[in-house]
């Protein structure tokens, strides 16, 4: 993937997206994902199985569940995928990669950008058949969300990943946006983040929302784009995980309006 990479199937074209086209591309989108998502798993594993003498962080296992997982969107006939701003996180690190979160398909379209992080997400994920699995090997974190000694064993897990030299990936509204705005973050990834004194990487998505809308299991193939930031320092901010969530919540509402066309890139 390039500086400014972009893999758009429809080549820029305005694409007719009528009922019926609707309806063929979801009835061939759906078995694909599925066969998929089976017959991808047994490289995962043997990648997992043969490096496992020399690739203890697993990069080269998160690099083929990359592809994998963003070729869905990026390959999609009538979508696309375009990432802008990678250059500003292959350098450094690790780093808190935090994003907004609007549909399910975020996880492939983060999976697009091709960067090096661990997956913290919930534990129900890591008990799916194949996709579930593939995270246990990545060596992800997991999650129960509102369970205090689950948060607590994710907090200590990131912190030997940081220690071991992994970024993370943190969706800090915690769950789907109902209506593609940014909600409010919790406050668990900025800790990590001040605690270590790692710079958080915004990345902020348009698209998936109309993708895969919450709630619904309708696909509508729409480009997707990525604009990942520059990282934000929280020495910056006095190492104080409100005020570094506050920056970082302004910096990537500012730049969804931009995305949106609400406001200029000078903020008129």
């Amino acid at each position: 993937m390039t500086e400014s990479a972009a893999v758009d199937a429809s080549h820029g074209a305005p694409a007719r997206r009528g009922a019926l086209t609707l309806v063929v591309f979801n009835l061939i989108f759906w078995p694909y994902l599925l066969v998929t998502i089976i017959a991808l798993f047994f490289p995962a594993f043997l990648i997992w199985l043969f490096t496992l003498p020399f690739d203890s962080k697993r990069r080269l296992l998160h690099r083929y569940s990359c592809v994998w997982g963003g070729h869905y969107l990026a390959w999609a006939p009538l979508a696309g995928l375009e990432v802008t701003g990678r250059e500003n996180a292959l350098t450094g690190g690790p780093y808190v990669f935090v994003s907004n979160h609007q549909s399910m398909v975020d996880i492939l379209a983060v999976f697009g950008t091709r960067l090096d992080f661990l997956w913290v997400s919930k534990k129900e994920n890591f008990y799916a058949p194949f996709l579930g699995w593939n995270m246990a090997l990545c060596k992800y974190v997991s999650l129960k969300r509102g369970h205090l000694p689950s948060i607590m064993r994710m907090y200590r897990t990131c912190l030997r990943r940081i220690a071991e030299g992994h970024s993370l990936f943190i969706f800090p509204e915690g769950t789907r946006s109902p209506d593609g705005e940014l909600k409010s973050f919790f406050k668990g990834a900025f800790r990590i983040a001040a605690r270590n004194q790692l710079p958080v990487v915004p990345i902020v998505m348009d698209g998936t929302a109309t993708v895969l809308p919450k709630g619904s299991f309708k696909i509508t193939p729409t480009r997707v784009r990525i604009h990942v930031l520059e990282p934000i320092d929280p020495a910056d901010h006095g190492f104080d995980h409100r005020r570094l969530s506050e920056a970082v919540h302004a910096r990537m509402k500012s730049e969804l309006d931009v995305m949106r066309g609400r406001v200029t890139a000078n903020g008129s």
